[in-house]
């Protein structure tokens, strides 16, 4: 039984539709609130110091200059923290899940980003936070 071109063209069509909308639609917005650090010295600070975990949905962002590879650290930060890396329309890129507290090792992903979002840690994983998924951050005072 030979197959009508017409046929192999619906299902090839058909299949396209599906993966665009696996692709599409599978992606998720998640809400954040919390502060941003809009200046060197916030950026510097972060969350060091801090010994009490953030609210639920709660976290600090780290506005850069650049869409470059950038890296984070763990010095004087006394809670452990996911870090979810955004590029400029805040879908995640990537994120390190629960680095250690104090650590001085530094800590980046292999993809440009222009926002990192510290929270608390494991919260990647308690909100099911995937890659291109998009963060809406709604600015607060913590």
């Amino acid at each position: 039984m030979k197959l009508n071109k017409d046929y192999h063209i619906f299902i090839i069509l058909l299949f396209t539709i599906f993966i665009v909308c696996y692709y599409h639609f599978d992606k998720k917005k998640h809400i954040v609130y919390g502060k941003v650090a809009r200046t060197l010295q916030e950026s510097k600070k972060g969350l060091m110091f801090r010994k009490t975990p953030l609210k639920k949905n709660e976290g600090m962002l780290f506005p850069t200059k650049k869409h470059n590879i950038h890296s984070m650290w763990m010095k004087n930060t006394y809670i452990p923290l996911d870090m979810i890396f955004l590029n400029t329309s805040m879908r995640v890129v990537g994120y390190i899940e629960d680095a250690e507290p104090l650590s001085t090792k530094s800590l980046s992903i292999d993809k440009p980003s222009s926002y990192v979002l510290e929270m608390n840690g494991n919260t990647v994983s308690h909100m099911n936070i995937n890659i291109g998924d998009t963060i809406e951050f709604i600015e607060v005072k913590i």
